[in-house]
């Protein structure tokens, strides 16, 4: 990757006006990959919490900007784009060019990353996977059209067969998690959310729904279910290399 050591990363989070830890995340990823030392510039930013998404955060002629979002939608398909002034995948503005990558929540990797957690649970507590539930919980909008990300992502876990149930639950559209009971037949159940910071929807939202005050824990008795909640993906390391490959994907494209 000797290509970016004159190019810039901006690794763009939503952030949080409420939640001091609604940063907390996408800081952390952006301390990894800079510690790496790929890139000329690595700045973290986002778009409701200072430090807000702007180009003026670096210098280089050169700038990748990755979206810390879980899924392509509004935020990533208009909102961010449009605040930077972009006009495709690759823009040049003044004498820079902004290439602009994909989501890491629609890397291919995800899938992969939510059954290895969710396997490590079941090893570690000595309970069947094929007697779990597996609950992917997405965002959602509240248009009621989902994005592709999550049936891509519930899609790709069945096909792996490793779980009794792969279901999916929408915290702003149906079927809402609220009604999870409902949506699961199995009694061991693993919610796993896919959200990538721990703001709102992770800390205030889902750990009530589950039993818990924190975003993640378990094992806790629900509805006659005995339920764990995965912290975000965020949290996870391998997340830094699909960011990395998000960027080597948009030099391709």
């Amino acid at each position: 990757m000797d290509h970016l050591k004159e190019a810039a990363l901006l690794l763009v989070g939503h952030g949080s006006s409420r939640w001091s830890s609604g940063h907390v995340v996408t800081g952390r990823l952006a301390e990894m990959i800079r510690r790496l030392g790929i890139f000329a510039e690595v700045r973290d930013c986002y778009w409701k919490e200072p430090p807000f998404l702007s180009l003026d955060l670096v210098s280089s002629k050169t700038v990748y900007v990755v979206p810390n979002f879980a899924g392509d939608g509004v935020f990533t398909r208009s909102l961010l784009p449009e605040k930077l002034g972009l006009t495709g995948p690759r823009t040049r503005i003044g004498e820079r060019t902004v290439i602009y990558c994909q989501p890491v929540g629609c890397h291919p990797g995800i899938a992969t990353l939510l059954e290895r957690r969710a396997l490590n649970l079941c090893a570690s507590q000595g309970i069947d996977p094929g007697c779990v539930a597996l609950l992917v919980i997405a965002h959602g909008s509240r248009s009621g059209q989902p994005g592709k990300t999550p049936v891509e992502v519930a899609s790709a876990l069945r096909s792996g067969g490793a779980f009794g149930e792969v279901v999916t639950a929408y915290i702003e559209q149906e079927p809402r998690v609220t009604d999870w009971p409902a949506l699961v037949a199995c009694d061991w159940v693993i919610a796993a959310p896919l959200l990538i910071s721990e703001g709102m929807h992770a800390r205030e939202d889902l750990p009530p729904l589950f039993g818990l005050t924190e975003p993640a824990g378990g094992p806790v008795s629900v509805a006659g279910r005995k339920t764990w909640l995965l912290p975000g993906i965020g949290r996870d390391p391998e997340v830094v290399s699909l960011i990395l490959d998000q960027v080597k994907t948009s030099r391709s494209t």
